[in-house]
């Protein structure tokens, strides 16, 4: 028996994974794949390809620092010549590539929206917003009728970019990552700290002691008007309350509806170990999951959009969000140009939120401009 492990960060995927896993394994009944998911996944992954005790299988983001490093240190399995990339959106798996190699594969890729009770807007007679100004008007109205307008998981500090980078994302383009960063001085910077106290006025207080588990609960039971967030919560928020009225918007971050693109990238995406004992069962796994019809229940369980061709089907909630995306009307992760990778990614988090309880804008940006300086003075590791 050939054993491997695949290594996910994602828990809301897992009972799909255990399904198609054990359909992979009555195909292929001398291999045996065992998916491990523990807290803190990313952090966890880093220091075990630091100490050579990489997963055979393992998620895998294209553009971030942290694959790009290991693309260049060798461990990851160059799967450039591979058919079963054939059936990828190339738009999509081409961010993979690395000097015209590719060393992971795209399945679905996820948006950021303003989940709404479809009830709650109904009764108070409520359009969607497109601009920002539309956004706080339907705010202000939701809370003067004593609807709770807007759940925010504040207890943990990796929710804060669910929101801010919505903003950020929009504002800057990936080159500007690459110059010497002075935020204190970055009006734009500044104007978006403002729109984040403004979203945070419309927020309880309580909501720095909500963690995402109780966020998804709480919109679920309607206690909620709107939630700032991504397609992979879809499948528990259903699971919850399977009868809920809810949609997606996209997140209308400025007066333009032009300016307003859907921030994501690739959700589940796959690397293989270049130190694996088993690489070409590897990659019947990931030849597997690009099969139409397996791609597809992915995509449909998990609420983000399939990359692989033919299989679009979205579901009806996400109409709005993927007509953006269908249409290009998308930003990336601007974490994923940053360097520092993961690290960087988790210090903006701890600052960020540190911003939401004191709101000293200065200071923040302050903490963002060390932290960004940082960086990019130290050699980057895997």
């Amino acid at each position: 028996m050939k054993k491997l492990e695949f290594f996910s960060v994602k828990e809301e995927t897992r009972p799909i994974f255990e399904q198609l896993i054990l359909e992979f394994e009555a195909r292929y009944q001398d291999i045996q794949i065992e998916q491990v998911i523990v807290p803190n996944g990313m952090a966890v992954l880093k220091n075990r390809m630091a100490r050579g005790d990489a997963p055979d299988l393992f998620i895998s983001y294209p553009l971030e620092q942290d694959y790009i490093i290991r693309v260049k240190n060798g461990y990851l399995l160059d799967i450039t010549r591979e058919l079963f990339l054939d059936r990828v959106q190339p738009t999509i798996q081409q961010r993979y590539s690395v000097d015209g190699r590719m060393y992971g594969a795209a399945f679905t890729q996820n948006s950021v929206g303003v989940l709404y009770n479809k009830q709650l807007f109904r009764e108070l007679n409520l359009p969607i917003p497109v601009t920002w100004d539309e956004w706080v008007k339907t705010l202000e109205t939701l809370q003067a009728s004593g609807v709770n307008p807007l759940l925010m998981p504040n207890e943990e500090p990796e929710q804060t970019s669910i929101v801010t980078l919505n903003f950020v994302a929009n504002r800057f383009p990936p080159a500007f990552w690459t110059g010497d960063l002075h935020l204190k001085d970055q009006q734009e910077w500044v104007e978006i700290n403002e729109k984040i106290k403004t979203l945070l006025s419309y927020t309880s207080r309580s909501s720095f002691v909500m963690g995402y588990d109780e966020a998804n609960k709480a919109f679920a039971q309607g206690k909620g008007a709107m939630y700032i967030m991504g397609t992979w919560s879809l499948p528990m928020i259903e699971k919850l309350n399977p009868d809920l009225e809810y949609g997606i918007f996209p997140v209308p971050v400025s007066n333009l509806p032009a300016e307003n693109r859907v921030l994501g990238g690739v959700d589940i995406g796959i690397s293989i170990s270049s130190a694996t004992e088993f690489p070409i069962e590897a990659k019947l796994f990931l030849a597997f999951l690009t099969e139409q019809e397996n791609a597809q229940r992915l995509s449909l369980y998990e609420g983000s959009v399939s990359t692989i061709i033919g299989s679009q089907e979205t579901k009806e909630v996400l109409s709005l969000i993927s007509k953006k995306v269908q249409d290009g009307d998308t930003v990336n992760w601007p974490n994923h140009y940053w360097l520092g990778g993961t690290r960087a990614e988790t210090e903006y988090r701890l600052h960020t939120l540190q911003y939401f309880k004191d709101l000293d804008g200065r200071g923040y940006l302050s903490r963002l401009e060390e932290m960004f300086r940082t960086y990019s003075n130290e050699e980057q590791i895997p």
